[in-house]
């Protein structure tokens, strides 16, 4: 047991399992210039997916990959030491969530850059070099993101928006970035009437494949361990804006499939565990009374949302009414309760 790299608290019981044949891309440990830092929870198909996709796109680059397994029962730990032996895998008995698994891997990682990537991701021809030389070319920035997508469509908006603000999280709350994701007031979050076709500096990226300098971020002390599910990525995207420009890189594409471990949480579960991560974020960064502000945004969504069921089912949805109706009585139940209950946050990969 060896405590947190950081001083965070909590200690660690792994087993690490470096490979026989060195790291990554298997040339010497002292010239990788990326590491890939992976955490993988109960995904072994898109864990393999994902490595093979790097070893396919990643061959002309010195790096390194280190795969943190966060207590896997699906042979995750097995398929990668059986197909990609130049992996380092540190095989954890227990489930210790995404930050924490990633400050894990953190002081091992021998790059001067470090991206942090979903398990259910796929790394596309170029997009490792491109966004590479977005960044090692620009001092001035701390971070850049690909152009996160998943398998139908062009980009998905959650990979370059802006921290959240009381407006950006009544108009989600209200579908009105969705419904009029042109708008420049009502999907301001997303940068509206951008359509994400161009580069352009943003403040917050996604998690699932985000490329910082290694000593920037270990300076920063990594992840935040004490934030929920949800807050991880826009709570060091706040920090490393402090440091630097964020930058957003239409012309590097990463597929991603999206919340593999999420998908099996009860829809208000995850609603819920939303609003939590976003009422602690206010609280840690605005301020107590910014986050006793943004319940009472929550609580009038729940109250807007309930008639607006009603204009779903006219317009022939009973679906979509019902989904509404749930959302309003999701968000007045947390509102009511916001100071009395802390939901579970289960640990999943990201």
């Amino acid at each position: 047991m060896s405590p947190s790299p950081f001083g965070r608290g909590g200690t660690t019981d792994a087993l690490s399992v470096p490979s026989p044949e060195g790291r990554g891309d298997q040339r010497g440990e002292d010239e990788s210039v990326i590491s890939i830092l992976i955490v993988s929870f109960n995904t072994a198909h898109e864990l393999v997916a994902c490595l093979e996709s790097v070893a396919r796109c990643a061959a002309a680059l010195p790096h390194e990959i280190i795969v943190v397994d966060n207590g896997s029962s699906d042979g995750s730990v097995e398929a990668v030491q059986a197909r990609f032996p130049a992996v380092q895998v540190i095989a954890n008995q227990e489930n210790l969530g995404f930050s924490k698994a990633n400050n894990q891997a953190l002081p091992l990682a021998r790059g001067e850059y470090v991206l942090f990537l979903n398990p259910d991701s796929e790394m596309q021809p170029g997009t490792l070099e491109r966004i590479l030389a977005e960044l090692a070319g620009f001092p001035e920035r701390a971070a850049v993101g690909p152009r996160v997508r998943k398998q139908h469509e062009f980009l998905s908006p959650n990979c370059a928006r802006r921290l959240p603000t009381l407006w950006t999280e009544l108009a989600n709350l209200l579908w009105l970035d969705r419904i009029f994701p042109r708008s420049r007031i009502m999907a301001w979050k997303y940068y509206a009437p951008w359509a994400g076709t161009t580069d352009r500096d943003v403040e917050c990226l996604l998690g699932a494949a985000l490329l910082c300098r290694t000593e920037q971020v270990r300076a920063l002390g990594g992840f935040d361990e004490s934030v929920p599910l949800y807050l991880d990525d826009m709570d060091l995207c706040k920090r490393l804006g402090q440091l630097g420009r964020l930058r957003y890189v239409s012309g590097a594409p990463l597929l991603h499939h999206y919340s593999v471990g999420t998908k099996k949480l009860p829809y208000g579960l995850t609603k819920r565990l939303g609003l939590q991560a976003t009422y602690q974020y206010f609280a840690k960064h605005r301020g107590k009374a910014y986050a006793r502000a943004y319940v009472g945004v929550v609580a009038l969504a729940g109250i807007v949302a309930f008639p607006l069921g009603f204009t779903r089912l006219i317009g022939g949805s009973l679906r979509k009414a019902r989904r509404r109706w749930d959302e309003a009585r999701i968000f007045v139940d947390w509102a009511w309760r916001s100071k009395a209950v802390t939901y579970t946050l289960p640990l999943l990969p990201g």
